[in-house]
């Protein structure tokens, strides 16, 4: 057996057994390129286009207004241009519990807008499966499993860009498959295998945490604060005296940056005579911003420390930036959204291929395959959309509104699955009623926007308004897609003629 042919076995069986895990990281990945334009589509506080005035002190006053436990830590970050509206977050001590808020920023005081899961779960899904560190190290698994299979399709490959240039949608159906995801992966083979690499590279202290346990005797958060140069200072147990202005604090690191941007502002040990404030520098026009941070005394607002983020740790942002298009402004966001989209239509070539290579050997458990396609390419996505039906159907005043989003994803996709089981042996025209239902879920989700928002797409794209916008327009494209599709597989199959030996397709 050659190089070749050993590969073409490890290139099969390395992408398909984790396929359908690996569709879900990606799809949801794409999605979270656009997070912070989803955010503010499944806000309809946010639709006006109202940038903040509230400052810092407004938001911590509201904190002491309205959180009557000590406090370990509350972070904060101040409006931007994909995001403008101040956010709060904060860890009661001793709990290890975290809280967020978000406020309507068209107010003079800040007022909490109703809690939603937003672009921010399809971000946490992509990472860790929204499982924690267990579903980190799965994801990181899959994207091992990936770059193995990305290399070795490229050993197979004799054609490679011979098929950069190949599509033949009404060839047998082996054939066209093959032709699709031959052509996805050989458009987006460089980026995929970028963002598999980083994606892997930039959890490597959790996935490998052995050197740290041994260096710095179990103690990883003194490994982490030393690699990021945090500083910290002990609590002294004592009443903290009144704060120093937060606002204040902010305009000195401009001026100390040289009027550079304001990340995160953090106040750690709030209530106690040792507090400090940390503002960190924010920088959109690299990849990965540098995490420059200035360390206040909470009270007298002395400097106490000025960290310049490593060499080493510079690069890590570098790699990490690099993953999650934390630079170039929406054209680079949208390119990172049409790769992400190739790498799905690779999967899903794939395993079409597979299973027509299949069809003939007359293996009953390939239903269940079909039925297992069905439920994830598919209804990932119709649950996806449920999901954003729901943001808009749940009233503003329900009682954990976020987690009642996230059930009605879970149970959307549910349904989905349940569908393709019963379908399974009419796969067709499973397929067909999926995309009509994805084409009435996508087209009538810019209606309801303009039922329930102000925001609705005229009165976006009259005020010039792109980033809202952008979502009801992807919307309408992808329902006008689905039409497409479910007209051409309305047609009766024609019967492909069975190639004889000679002419049989191979993987490459």
């Amino acid at each position: 057996m050659n190089l070749r042919q050993s590969m073409a076995g490890l290139h099969t069986w390395g992408g398909l057994l984790p396929s359908w895990l690996l569709y879900v990281i990606i799809f949801a990945g794409t999605v979270a390129c656009f997070d912070k334009e989803l955010n503010r589509w499944m806000r309809p506080a946010l639709h006006e286009g109202v940038v903040s005035t509230q400052g810092a002190d407004d938001v911590r006053d509201w904190l002491q207004r309205n959180v009557s436990e000590e406090l370990h830590a509350f972070w904060m970050h101040g409006p931007t241009a994909r995001e403008p509206y101040w956010r709060l977050g904060w860890e009661v001590d001793g709990t290890e519990t975290f809280h967020n808020v978000a406020f309507d920023p068209r107010g003079a005081w800040p007022e909490p807008m109703p809690e939603t899961l937003g672009g921010d779960f399809f971000f946490k899904l992509h990472y860790n499966l929204h499982a924690g560190d267990v579903g980190m190290y799965i994801v990181g698994l899959a994207g091992m499993f990936m770059l193995v299979a990305l290399v070795s399709g490229l050993i197979i490959h004799r054609r490679i860009f011979k098929d950069f240039f190949t599509l033949r949608p009404k060839a047998n159906g082996q054939r066209a498959w093959l032709d699709a995801h031959n052509l996805f992966g050989v458009v987006g083979f460089p980026f995929h295998l970028i963002l598999a690499y980083t994606g892997v590279a930039i959890f490597v202290a959790s996935y490998m945490p052995a050197a740290a346990q041994v260096s710095y005797s179990g103690n990883v958060m003194q490994y982490f604060g030393e690699v990021m140069g945090s500083y910290h200072r002990e609590e002294l147990h004592q009443p903290a005296a009144a704060p120093r202005s937060l606002d204040a604090l902010i305009a000195e690191s401009r001026r100390l940056w040289d009027g550079a941007e304001v990340g995160w502002v953090s106040v750690h040990h709030p209530d106690d005579a040792s507090a400090v404030v940390d503002v960190r520098r924010r920088d959109g026009s690299r990849i990965g911003t540098p995490q420059d941070t200035l360390t206040y005394d909470a009270t007298s607002g002395e400097l106490l420390n000025r960290q310049d983020a490593s060499t080493g740790y510079r690069a890590y942002l570098w790699l990490a930036g690099l993953h999650m298009a934390q630079f170039g402004g929406s054209l680079v966001r949208l390119l990172y959204l049409l790769m992400g989209l190739c790498g799905c239509a690779m999967l899903v070539g794939g395993l079409q291929v597979w299973l027509a290579k299949r069809e003939g050997r007359g293996d009953r458990s390939l239903v269940w395959v079909r039925a297992l396609n069905a439920s994830v390419f598919a209804g990932l996505p119709l649950a996806s959309l449920a999901l954003l039906w729901g943001n808009r159907l749940i009233p503003a005043t329900f009682t954990e509104r976020a987690i009642a989003e996230g059930w009605v994803f879970v149970g959307a996709w549910l349904l989905m699955a349940l569908w393709a089981v019963l379908e399974r042996r009419n796969t067709r025209r499973l397929l067909r009623h999926q995309l009509l239902l994805g084409a009435v879920f996508a087209l009538g989700l810019p209606l309801l926007n303009g039922l329930t928002a102000d925001g609705h797409l005229l009165a976006s794209l009259a005020r010039g308004d792109w980033a809202l916008a952008s979502v009801d327009l992807f919307l309408i494209a992808a329902g006008l897609i689905c039409l497409a599709c479910a007209r051409r597989f309305s047609a009766a199959p024609t019967r492909a003629v069975v190639p004889g030996r000679a002419n049989r397709v191979r993987e490459a």
